[in-house]
């Protein structure tokens, strides 16, 4: 598997990001973790190997430049001013399905199910962050680093869910329900 991706592993916008926040973990992680499932997932429905792997590899690049329908686009138009095949841009384009275009070629459905597992291998991970204290130190270290998140302004701090009263109004004292013998 890496001897397709060697040259997109050196490129220095891959590299990058390994300091970009994606679902808590580093995107590099994503990323990796994608290219590994569309290599298996490639040879269960025979699909060309270089292309699922490539495309997976780059299939969420500059993905902040869109939306969650759009940013598959936005990926493959970057793979394209790189010179990946238009069988890679074309899979990119509708890895989000069903939320995007539906895919049109066995490479398109196989990073389709590879990038929905490998979001299942994220949230494991994200997990284990949370039970060894992990998760915290990286999305922190993420936070400074990723520089879509550093340069944006910041919210207001969200206020406690429960600062505020749950019952608006104040609770009466209940009545007496018996009435005094007289």
């Amino acid at each position: 598997m890496e001897q397709h991706i060697a040259d997109l592993l050196a490129h220095p916008k891959v590299i990058e990001t390994r300091d970009h926040i994606h679902h808590s973990i580093p995107k590099h992680d994503h990323l990796f973790r994608s290219a590994k499932f569309s290599s298996r997932f490639a040879r269960l429905l025979r699909a060309d190997l270089r292309t699922c792997v490539r495309a997976a590899m780059i299939h969420d690049i500059d993905s902040r430049l869109g939306t969650l329908t759009t940013h598959g686009a936005v990926a493959a138009r970057w793979a394209a001013a790189q010179g990946e095949p238009d069988a890679v841009c074309a899979a990119i384009i509708s890895h989000m399905y069903p939320f995007g275009p539906r895919p049109t070629t066995r490479e398109g459905w196989v990073l389709v199910l590879a990038d929905k597992a490998a979001s299942m291998g994220d949230f494991g991970q994200y997990m284990r962050g949370l039970i060894d204290g992990t998760g915290r130190e990286t999305r922190r270290r993420l936070e400074q680093t990723d520089p879509f998140l550093r340069d944006r302004p910041r919210r207001r701090p969200r206020r406690p869910l429960l600062a505020r009263p749950l019952l608006r109004r104040r609770v009466r004292p209940a009545r007496r329900r018996f009435r005094r013998a007289g």
